[in-house]
Parts: C-alpha cells; sequence; structure tokens
C-alpha cells in the first residue's frame, strides 16, 4: 500500500484525492466531553475568516459546518500551513487531471511498501478560503471516483451528530486512527456547532403553494438529482427540517424528497398526526430504523409510489399493527413499515464469528461466540457476494453463521 504525507499539513494521510484510505470504523456512541475555551486572537481571526465560507459550502453539499472547521484547523493548522498561506488550500486537495485552475507545487513525501521517498506535486490553489472549503464539500457529498456512497456518513441527512460524522470518516477520509477524536476535540474546545444549522425530525404537515419537484438530497438542486414531484393544493408529510444560517430552511417530504421550504404556503402547517391517522391512545415515538425498509398498507401490500426509507435515520411511529401475523410500526395514514427493521429478530449462532463493516472488512474486534443470541435487523443483504445480517450501526455477521 502506498501512503502520501503532504508538507505542511498538521495530519498525517488526510487527503481523499490521492491517499489509499482505510475502511469505515463503527459509529461511537459519544465523544470525549472537552471543557470549551476561547478562541485566541489568531485562532478567532481564522474561525471569522473560515466559518461564513465552511457554511455557504455547507448547505450546499448538504453537511455539516462544524466538521469541515474543524478538518480546516486540524489539516492546515489554523491556516498556517503552507498550502494555507500560498494556495489558500486548507484541506489539501492535489490539483488532479480535471482541475483547470491555478496550482502550486509543493514537496510531499510518499510511502511504498514501508520505504519513504518524496516528490514535488501541483495542489489547488484558490483566490480565497471559499473554493477550498467548497471543494471540500464537493468530496464529501459525492465521494471519490470508485464508490460516490464513501462519505455518505457525512451527509447531514444521515447523521444526527457531528460525533457520527467524523467516525464515520475514520478509515475513509483518513487513515489516521485518532482522527475523529481529532476533530471531536476542536469541535467541543471551540464550541463549532454554533456554525452548524438546526435539524428537527418533528412530523408536521403542510399545504404545498405550488408545483415543484423534490429532490434525493437537501443539498443545493444544483448537486441533487430530481426523485419525484408535488403539486400545488397537496397535504403533504415533512418529517424532517433543516434550518440554516440564513435562515432558510430544506424540508423533507415522507416518500417524497427534499424540498425548500418556500414550496409551502405560509402559516400552512397542520398537525402531523390527526387522532384519526394514530391508533387510539397512540402518541408519536421516535424510532431508529436499523435497516431500510419499504412502505406498506394495512393489508401488508408494498405501496410502489413511496421510496425505500433508508436506514440509520430516526423516524417518527404511531404505534404498531399486526398484518398478516406480522407486526409492523405505523408511520402515516395507512402506512406501516416491518417491525423487524426497527426492533430486529433474535437468531442464536451456530458458529463462532467476525463482525464486519458495510464494505465487509474486519475493522474491530467485535466477535460473537456460538450459541450466543444476536439480534438482527431486517433482511439478510448481499456485501462482495456474501450475504449478512445487519447487528448493529454498520457492523454485520455472516448469514452462514446462523
Amino acid at each position: 500500500m502506498k501512503t502520501k504525507f503532504f508538507a505542511g499539513v498538521a495530519a498525517a494521510a488526510l487527503l481523499t484525492s490521492a491517499v489509499p484510505v482505510l475502511n469505515e470504523m463503527p459509529f461511537a456512541q459519544s465523544a470525549n466531553a472537552h471543557q470549551t475555551k476561547a478562541a485566541t486572537d489568531f485562532e478567532q481571526a481564522f474561525l471569522d475568516k473560515a466559518s461564513r465560507q465552511a457554511q455557504k459550502a455547507a448547505k450546499k453539499y448538504g453537511v455539516y459546518p462544524s466538521v469541515m472547521i474543524a478538518q480546516a484547523i486540524v489539516e492546515s493548522d489554523w491556516g498556517r500551513s503552507g498550502l494555507a498561506t500560498s494556495a489558500n488550500n486548507l484541506f489539501g486537495i492535489k490539483a488532479g487531471d480535471g482541475w483547470t485552475g491555478e496550482t502550486y507545487t509543493s514537496r510531499t513525501r510518499e510511502e511504498s511498501n514501508g520505504k519513504s521517498y518524496y516528490i514535488n506535486a501541483a495542489f489547488r490553489k484558490y483566490p480565497t478560503y471559499e473554493g477550498s472549503f467548497d471543494d471540500n464539500g464537493n468530496k464529501l457529498r459525492n465521494g471519490v471516483s470508485w464508490d460516490a456512497n464513501r462519505y455518505k456518513g457525512a451527509w447531514i441527512e444521515n447523521a444526527n451528530s457531528y460525533q457520527a460524522v467524523t467516525k464515520a470518516l475514520t478509515g475513509t477520509y483518513a487513515t489516521a486512527g485518532n482522527y475523529n477524536k481529532m476533530l471531536d476535540n476542536r469541535i467541543a474546545t471551540y464550541d463549532l456547532t454554533q456554525y452548524d444549522p438546526k435539524i428537527s425530525n418533528e412530523a408536521k404537515t403542510y399545504t404545498v403553494s405550488k408545483n415543484a419537484d423534490t429532490y434525493n438530497w437537501p443539498t443545493d438542486h444544483s448537486v441533487a438529482k430530481k426523485e419525484s414531484s408535488i403539486n400545488k393544493g397537496d397535504k403533504v408529510t415533512v418529517d424532517k427540517t433543516i434550518t440554516y444560517y440564513n435562515s432558510s430552511r430544506r424540508m423533507h417530504i415522507a416518500g417524497k424528497g427534499w424540498v425548500n421550504s418556500t414550496v409551502f404556503e405560509k402559516d400552512s402547517q397542520l398537525p402531523a398526526a390527526p387522532s384519526s391517522e394514530a391508533p387510539k391512545g397512540a402518541t408519536k415515538v421516535e424510532k431508529n430504523l436499523m435497516h431500510n425498509a419499504y412502505v406498506y398498507n394495512e393489508k401488508g401490500e408494498r405501496i410502489k409510489d413511496i421510496k425505500l426509507l433508508q436506514e440509520d435515520n430516526v423516524i417518527p411511529t404511531y404505534g404498531t399493527k399486526t398484518i398478516k401475523n406480522k407486526k409492523y410500526y405505523r408511520i402515516g395514514e395507512n402506512q406501516y413499515i416491518a417491525a423487524g427493521n426497527i426492533d430486529g429478530t433474535m437468531r442464536v449462532l451456530k458458529h463462532n464469528t467476525y463482525v464486519y463493516n458495510q464494505y465487509a472488512n474486519r475493522d474491530n474486534d467485535l466477535k460473537y461466540k456460538k450459541g450466543q443470541a444476536v439480534n438482527t435487523y431486517g433482511s439478510a443483504v448481499k456485501i462482495l457476494g456474501k450475504k449478512y445480517y445487519k447487528v448493529g450501526v454498520h457492523e454485520y455477521v455472516k448469514k452462514a453463521n446462523f
């Protein structure tokens, strides 16, 4: 394996455009507690310069500004690295064949088969920090040439906290095993979450004010793809709202996709779950969706015009219902998902087994013993030709071991 090290960059082996990286590790439960402290004058000057550019890029690409700012701090040493001072390049992104802008040549150390050597490499040069943050946001959203979803754990619709993002970037964006701890430390110490948008998972119903397209991502429409459409007068349920620094909002319509809040009539919000929709006496309970789930009607028939609900998200539920001797959670009017995608199914192992990540690699020391009961979520999924049961966030066990 070849590893590259870039002069002037504070963290080791961080550059996604050039560095073979490790596989993604499981999410941490929570970050270590840190004391917040006031930034020095120099640090505050950097934050003043970088934070708005990070917020703009994060809004465009649907990621967390706090994480991007922490990355910039770690990788550029608060803007003091050679790449940062000479090229406004905060993330060490190389020029690459498709780059048509200015370049800056810097000496960089590479490692191959355990041996180090130096080369001169061309890096992207930007007029301001704006271009650097934009390129980093683009990388986090669109991944790498061989895996467009490599950093999907950093997408704001997939991560409920910055800690989940930094853990997802450890072993994918950066080879440093403590990358998440470095980022978490900066975010907590300098209160970088103040730059993050506000996220609400409260379900609400709105009236659509004009015909509009919906999109697959909560990004600028130029970044996302059209998912579906809504029509003027429709009553739709929004199950997630992201409010940004400039007060603009992106909202997710259950079963449809993402839209800007401007498509709804002013003051059109209605109760999300009238008592007539929810089972008698039931209240809304948010659940973690552990496995991708189809939506079914009360007859147990799949509703084909509602897209697959994505795993590792929090969804509102309104009680349970047994359909054809199978338990379902109610998520809307005549809309249900199989309970196994949330509660899981207990299975007993017939063999000792390791735990793998979503790339079918062992990136942890977790093991289960023969005879042990393990909770699995949803049906088996195929990874690199073999079937696995999901047993946790980014944790899988081979089906053949049950």
